[in-house]
């Protein structure tokens, strides 16, 4: 997965860049990220050591994104399923306390996701690369003479 993107803020060796939509993003209304939605942010290896304004080429091989995108999306799901079951068995009588539990399982899916944050940036497989620099927000000085 290759996108342009524009550097936004610095972290260390990681750089947060909000993405550039494609010119068909908005009219076909499958992802809902029409115009008015929020910018579509992403952290990113700066290896190309790209400053605050520039506009970069980011990659993210397809593998880490389905499988980020599962441990995103599949894990809290099956938490949920597994605690509406698990509140059947302990609660059958009562739907507010099985949903409950549902909602309680899903919500430490993603408590427990969030704890191994630094853990997934540290692996290459989910991390996002700056791979160059497109266009250069700093001009370059030159001395007058």
């Amino acid at each position: 997965m290759d996108r342009t993107g524009i550097v936004v803020d610095q972290m260390g060796e990681f750089s947060k860049v909000k993405l550039l939509r494609h010119t068909a993003c908005g009219n076909c209304g499958a992802c809902q990220l029409g115009d008015d939605q929020k910018d579509i942010m992403l952290v990113a290896r700066n290896s190309a050591k790209a400053n605050v304004g520039d506009m970069v080429e980011v990659t993210m091989a397809t593998g880490g994104v389905l499988s980020a995108a599962f441990i995103m999306y599949v894990i809290p799901l099956v938490g949920l399923f597994a605690g509406l079951m698990l509140g059947q068995l302990f609660f059958s009588g009562n739907d507010g306390l099985v949903a409950l539990m549902g909602v309680l399982l899903m919500a430490a899916a993603f408590f427990i996701i969030k704890l191994n944050d630094k853990k997934f940036l540290k692996n290459e497989k989910y991390t996002a690369q700056i791979l160059n620099i497109l266009q250069s927000d700093h001009a370059t000085m030159v001395p007058l003479s």
